[in-house]
């Protein structure tokens, strides 16, 4: 029987009001996994705490997907069944989020990160730019540093990697390039990683659990495959959770995610995408979409190849996306 069901036990035999049970002093933790019901939080100890939700925290409103991982919260600690309570959640400095559903919250996927770490697989399955923009808007609008990770770079020829990290690298992204046969790229990855919390997001199958557990072998995380059918990557982890690093810092491992919505306006689309900046408020029409308009700078600094047919595209295929 696993703690959970110990809480949900003791809870169903006694009122569940956290000022009937006798508490230690409020402690401030960090959100590290969830589960429908339950929260573990990270105060410092050798194992998290379960925690829930005090029912009075989001009394106005509901609190789906309202406490994410990473959040840092307040908590009581209750003898009574071995769990606490969160009683407040603290200001977020930076979230990763994804545009929800018609009629759904926002989801939130982590909050209080530093670093964005996007995974992105050369071969099995194939790099997709388009993804990786989606990304980089996302990071962009919640305040990431964006960080592009080349995985399986020994099933590629150089000459393939080296047009994909001039043009991230152009876009202020740090690029750095790995594989786990030949564990190439994996000590500047760690060193990077030291005292840091950082995101790793991509969609499934491109190594993300492979390089945690390349990294950090004593972890045994649960590594997926690629299906061969349909070339795409079963789902390994379910949730975000976050790990403590042993160097200093976390790390969250997200769910693979095949498509990215990012919690942006298609008016202010363009304003994160970094190398349209220089040619913003210049078009002949105020409100310029950058699509159909004539005499747009945006499209002339695409003639003239300051900004890549790649990027363009990744920009109208979201854009067409969030008018949708």
């Amino acid at each position: 029987m696993n703690i959970e069901q110990k809480v949900k036990i003791l809870s169903s035999n006694q009122k569940t009001d956290p000022q009937n049970f006798p508490r230690q002093l409020p402690q401030i933790g960090t959100v590290v996994r969830r589960t429908k019901s339950f929260y573990y939080v990270d105060i410092g100890e050798t194992e998290p705490r379960l925690c829930r939700i005090r029912g009075n925290l989001f009394q106005r409103n509901s609190y789906t997907n309202k406490i994410s991982v990473g959040d840092q919260v307040e908590i009581d600690l209750t003898a009574a069944t071995d769990a606490g309570w969160i009683i407040r959640m603290l200001p977020r400095s930076t979230t990763l989020s994804r545009r929800p559903s018609i009629g759904a919250p926002v989801q939130v996927l982590v909050s209080n990160a530093d670093t964005l770490l996007m995974v992105a697989s050369l071969r099995n399955p194939p790099f997709r730019s388009g993804l990786i923009d989606r990304f980089m808007v996302a990071g962009s609008c919640g305040g990431l540093e964006p960080v592009l990770i080349l995985s399986k770079a020994d099933l590629v020829p150089a000459a393939e990697i080296t047009p994909i990290r001039k043009l991230y690298s152009a876009l202020g992204c740090t690029v750095l390039v790995t594989s786990i046969p030949d564990s190439r790229g994996l000590n500047k990855l760690r060193a990077f990683l030291k005292n840091r919390t950082s995101v790793l997001s991509g969609h499934s199958g491109v190594g993300k659990s492979s390089l945690i557990s390349a990294l950090f072998p004593d972890w045994n995380l649960r590594i997926g495959s690629v299906s061969d059918k349909s070339g795409k990557g079963r789902h390994t982890t379910r949730m975000a959770e976050m790990f403590r690093l042993p160097i200093g810092g976390f790390i969250v491992d997200t769910p693979g995610i095949r498509e990215l919505e990012p919690l942006v306006t298609s008016e202010e689309l363009d304003t994160h995408f970094v190398e349209f900046n220089p040619y913003l408020g210049k078009c002949r029409f105020k409100g310029c979409t950058h699509l159909h308009e004539p005499q747009c700078n945006i499209k002339d600094a695409l003639a003239a190849g300051n900004i890549t047919e790649q990027r363009y595209k990744s920009y109208c295929a979201i854009f067409e996306s969030l008018k949708a």
